[in-house]
């Protein structure tokens, strides 16, 4: 049996304390690891496509084109003649922690691979989700621009952007 009033001290007072000290700051640090890997990036990113219209090259008397499609990387897009757009397709999250996705689209005129493109709108975003966990969900939108019902048959362009706010990669 140990006499602890003849037991020998381990430790000195001075250590004692550091010891002390050493054996709060360990659980501060996973705490603040924690919070960290939590916390959303700043910013926003963003991924962009460009599409070119599509639509027939033939012309018939009277006849007036009255929708363009355009096709991004797993998007599908159209414009009518009156402003009226859509776009639809899947947007996949990367990661465990969420972000916050939103899809858009603007329209231009260019060469008919969409070089040199002059941007006659500016980007609408249509859609909006909380994503998390590597999850792919559907993004469907429409909006109605009434400024490019007079630029209808120049343009030929479209442009998707995917825009992520939150803990995105």
């Amino acid at each position: 049996m140990i006499n602890l009033k003849t037991a020998p001290c381990r430790f000195s007072a001075n250590r004692n304390v550091g010891l002390h000290k050493t054996t709060l700051a360990l659980p501060l640090l996973v705490v603040a690891v924690l919070a960290a890997a939590n916390t959303p990036q700043a910013g926003a990113a963003e991924r962009r496509s460009q599409a070119a219209a599509q639509f027939p090259h033939i012309t018939m008397d009277g006849f007036k084109l009255q929708r363009k499609d355009f096709r991004f990387d797993g998007f599908s897009a159209w414009l009518k003649r009156g402003g009226d757009w859509h776009i639809e397709g899947t947007v996949r999250h990367f990661g465990l922690f969420c972000g916050d996705y939103e899809v858009g689209m603007r329209f231009g005129i260019g060469k008919p691979d969409c070089t040199d493109v002059q941007w006659v709108s500016h980007v609408s975003f249509v859609t909006s989700q909380t994503q998390c966990n590597e999850a792919e969900m559907p993004h469907a939108g429409n909006d109605i621009d009434n400024t490019l019902t007079d630029q209808f048959d120049a343009i030929t362009c479209a442009e998707r952007v995917i825009r992520c706010t939150g803990n995105c990669k």
